[in-house]
């Protein structure tokens, strides 16, 4: 794959761990109010390996997905790296307007 595609996935990593830094941490906050009891962020069928109640560990998940495409250019990991990637930037932006406003 082009060098153009592998910088756009690292710019959008990045933003998406520096989005998911200060929405876990409005997750903690919540959390010590008792308002955020799920277990999950997304569900089984979201395309995640992981389940976690914290957007680290799905952030983490995207960007091994992003170095093993990286060394393999494996289409179908570029195909379901870059759904993970969308559905990170629609959730951590519904979650921002939710706890900004």
């Amino acid at each position: 794959m082009s060098a153009t595609v592998s910088q756009q996935l690292v710019e959008n990593v990045s933003i998406i761990l520096k989005k998911s830094l200060a929405a876990d941490a409005t997750l903690s906050d919540l959390r010590e109010k008792n308002q955020a009891g799920f277990e999950a962020i997304f569900t089984k069928d979201a395309g995640f390996t992981c389940s976690a109640n914290t957007f680290q560990p799905y952030v983490e998940e995207v960007a091994n997905d992003l170095v093993f495409w990286q060394k393999t250019s494996d289409q179908a990991t570029l195909i379901a790296m870059v759904k993970k990637i969308e559905q990170l930037f629609t959730v951590l932006g519904n979650f921002e307007q939710s706890y900004t406003a």
